[in-house]
């Protein structure tokens, strides 16, 4: 599953990637943000605020699901199951085992 993607490091011996769909996500939270949410609760903000402030959002954001899905492998490999990769896609992310758990 998600075996395709751009590859974007490794922690724990895990290789991470990015599946293609998170642009399209990455892109529309930065844009949900940088033209709804901030101009509407921080009128004083410049166009150019707004959009940084949606792209920091947007990478913390990210970020937090890779956080959150290397936990799910840390937890994993604790328990003796080779984890070989975390790919994060338009739903969020998942990490692919080698072996089920006993």
């Amino acid at each position: 599953m998600l075996k395709g993607g751009i590859p974007i490091g490794k922690v724990f011996g895990i290789s991470l990637r990015l599946n293609y769909s998170w642009f399209i996500v990455f892109g529309l939270v930065t844009w949900a943000l940088a033209a709804n949410y901030f101009p509407v609760n921080y009128p004083t903000w410049s166009l150019t605020t707004s959009v940084l402030a949606g792209l920091v959002t947007s990478l913390l954001f990210f970020g937090s699901v890779l956080t959150h899905e290397l936990m799910h492998s840390v937890v994993a490999q604790k328990a003796g199951i080779p984890v070989r990769s975390i790919t994060l896609f338009i739903f969020g992310g998942v990490f692919q085992i080698t072996d089920e758990p006993k």
